[in-house]
């Protein structure tokens, strides 16, 4: 299936995070194009931390400090469903109701979501059941079936979701890529060498990075793990559902393990690197004092030799 598209990548609440890789389906020969017997509401909707007063807000802000907002685009009434209409950093949602029709319709779509995505993307499309309330989840597109007082509730826990599930697929995409160089800089958390030193300025900008990975899987767990809410609403319980379906809390497990991992080498990278650095600058020290004493040793001896010679010593 395709990857998470890169939402909010240049003004997520979390910055720095770098963009998901978007594949176009199209390009595989899959079926990006639906078509249905009637035509269902169709809007886009984007995740950004400094909507302009153009943009047109879409529920409540979440995420850290209340920062993230959701901005939606005009709703339109369409037959047709086009994956590859999406730009970049939106996400397709569409609307229909709870009638029998409506149903046979989301069962449609979800088969369609199944088989027009990219097959090598572990994430299938999620069916969510509750009363009155039915929604398949895409990485890329969002289908709610719920009644009109409830749509918009059920949309902003769906799309919350969405936007912490493709943080948590970014950090570990990021996590997974600084593999290679964690392995190749392992060797130097048991020697190092004066051949060695010119790396310290890459270690250090190497072991940064590792904090400021570990610094955006702070700020994302405690926005992921939270606790249940009593009594459980439509939304929470729609939050629940996905958060479980998409396994965030054991994946965010795994990626602390993998963190942890990637901050032991580093760790003792700086401290092979530190205790070499120290050690080096003793012995220059101490080679110091060797040829101190040397020089004033053989001015000893001279004078010692100019004594017995019947030359006043020198001063030394």
């Amino acid at each position: 299936m395709v990857n998470a598209p890169p939402i909010a990548a240049t003004d997520s609440a979390w910055p720095n995070r770098p963009a998901h890789g978007l594949h176009s389906p199209a390009a595989n020969g899959l079926n990006t194009t639906l078509t249905l017997a009637q035509p269902i509401a169709v809007w886009r909707a984007k995740f950004t931390a400094d909507p302009t007063p153009a943009d047109k807000r879409f529920g409540r802000p979440f995420g850290e400090k209340r920062r993230q907002h959701i901005v939606r685009s005009n709703s339109v009434e369409s037959s047709h469903v086009e994956l590859t209409d999406l730009g970049p950093d939106h996400v397709l949602v569409l609307e229909l109701g709870t009638s029998e029709t409506d149903l046979t319709t989301l069962q449609k779509i979800q088969h369609w979501l199944d088989h027009a995505a990219d097959s090598n993307d572990a994430t299938a499309a999620q069916w969510v059941s509750l009363p009155g309330t039915q929604l398949v989840w895409h990485p890329r597109c969002l289908v709610v079936s719920a009644t009109p007082e409830r749509s918009e509730r059920v949309c902003q826990a769906a799309l919350e979701v969405m936007f912490f599930a493709a943080e948590l697929q970014s950090l570990e995409a990021t996590v997974d890529n600084a593999w290679d160089s964690t392995l190749e800089d392992a060797p130097l958390g048991f020697e190092f060498s004066t051949a060695d030193l010119p790396r310290r300025s890459i270690l250090a900008q190497r072991f940064q990075t590792v904090c400021a990975l570990r610094t955006r899987y702070a700020r994302l767990i405690s926005q992921v793990v939270v606790p249940h809410v009593y009594p459980p609403t439509i939304a929470s319980q729609i939050s629940e559902r996905l958060r479980e379906r998409l396994r965030l809390e054991d994946r965010l497990e795994l990626t602390d393990e993998r963190l942890t991992a990637q901050e032991s080498v580093y760790e003792r990278c700086s401290q092979r690197c530190s205790d070499f650095v120290v050690a080096r600058t003793g012995h220059h020290l101490e080679w110091i004092i060797i040829i101190l004493l040397a020089f004033q040793t053989i001015l000893w001896i001279v004078d010692l030799l100019s004594a017995s010679n019947g030359v006043p010593p020198t001063t030394p």
